[in-house]
């Protein structure tokens, strides 16, 4: 019998910062890490990261052909078989991700384990003001599912500011740890010497959704390719209707370069080519919660600094601007700067910010971050006295 804690993780679809600690646990020689996760993937992609996958494809759309397929996997025995496996596991230490429908149904079946929220967003935050165009209906489901999460959990993991839990309009008085995603040596890439004169800027991921309150992801592109930049997106856009417009722009735009999406795995190598990443999500804070734009933190500033590339961060950010100026990997900025990013990066001492990313990608590594988890994952199972 293996004397290696087991890890439990639960999540819709796998999430980059659970593959990262989950890879991290392992290498550590320490742990059996598994994943229970409620959408179809392709296992033989999470090999590294988990010793065990529990699956059970579920859609949170309601419609009669969903229902039907969760009628046909009742009938059959699947979804009684999935939720015996879970009955069947005896971890160290289950760590649920949320908000999410399904994920907080465990919350209740796992009661006697020590569990760990991970709140991959906290959705108190992102609050918008009431108008015909949002009725909030989504937010009000997200916040209530959070705040069984928060109040249900032993202890919870964020990744956004510390203390960003004291900001919550209701008290939840747990153990917590914030943690960065940090750099996975195996997936880092030095930065290269620059041979174009061109520049090229790519934003790791599908263009992002329009919504009153958020400013044109659209917009953003034209005014950065106006300028001579380049501009590369890689993925179908996170609204999936919006995808004939990206083509379409990608066609006359020559400027603008839309890429299918990658695999996981794949993905830092192909923007370490480039010279720039980009996460320029600007918010009208009279719409949208001022909170959301300082607290969020998006993954793909560590995939940037794992690709060995410079960063240009939204300054309404704390968390980005923050890494990216502790660390001098990069620049934050306004959006009413973005209209002058080309003279602005011009400016830049490049070899100078190549340097610091060398830096960073060892002062931020999982190597580091890791050990922090464990003790944290130890403090929650000894407060729960098992």
């Amino acid at each position: 019998m293996s004397n290696k804690k087991q890890i439990v993780f639960i999540e819709y679809v796998p999430t980059i910062p659970t593959l990262k600690i989950a890879r991290s646990l392992k290498l550590t020689g320490k742990y059996e890490t598994t994943l229970v996760v409620f959408s179809k993937i392709d296992k033989s992609l999470l090999q590294k990261e988990f010793d065990e996958i529990i699956m059970l494809d579920l859609q949170h759309k309601i419609d009669p052909r969903n229902i039907l397929k969760l009628l046909k996997k009742i009938s059959n025995g699947e979804v009684l078989k999935f939720f015996k496996a879970i009955r069947n596991l005896n971890p160290y230490l289950f760590q649920i991700t949320g908000p999410d429908l399904f994920t907080v149904i465990l919350m209740f079946i796992t009661k006697k384990k020590p569990k760990i929220y991970f709140a991959y967003d906290i959705w108190e935050f992102f609050k918008k003001k009431f108008s015909l165009e949002n009725l909030g209906v989504k937010e009000f489901f997200q916040t209530n599912i959070e705040k069984i999460c928060f109040r249900k959990a032993d202890g919870i993991l964020h990744k956004g500011t510390k203390g960003e839990l004291n900001l919550l309009t209701y008290q939840i008085n747990k153990l917590d740890l914030t943690f960065i995603p940090g750099c996975l040596e195996e997936r880092i890439y030095l930065p290269k010497n620059k041979k174009s004169k061109e520049l090229h800027l790519v934003y790791a991921g599908g263009p992002l959704a329009s919504w009153k309150g958020r400013i044109s992801f659209m917009k953003i592109l034209r005014l950065i390719t106006s300028q001579g930049i380049h501009f590369h997106t890689y993925g179908c856009p996170i609204n999936k209707s919006e995808k004939k417009i990206y083509l379409k722009e990608s066609k006359k735009n020559r400027y603008y370069h839309f890429h299918e999406k990658v695999k996981v795995g794949d993905l830092t190598k192909e923007i370490s080519k480039y010279d720039y990443g980009t996460l320029l999500d600007f918010f009208d804070d009279t719409i949208i919660n001022p909170l959301w734009g300082k607290t969020s933190m998006a993954g793909k500033i560590i995939d940037y600094v794992e690709a060995g590339i410079p960063l240009i961060v939204n300054k309404q950010s704390d968390v980005h601007s923050s890494i990216v100026e502790k660390n001098g990997i990069g620049i934050s900025i306004d959006y009413e700067d973005v209209k002058n990013i080309r003279k602005i990066l011009e400016k830049l001492n490049y070899k100078k910010l190549q340097e610091n990313i060398k830096k960073a990608q060892k002062d931020l590594s999982m190597r580091k971050i890791i050990q922090d988890i464990e003790k944290f994952y130890d403090k929650i199972v000894f407060s729960k006295g098992n």
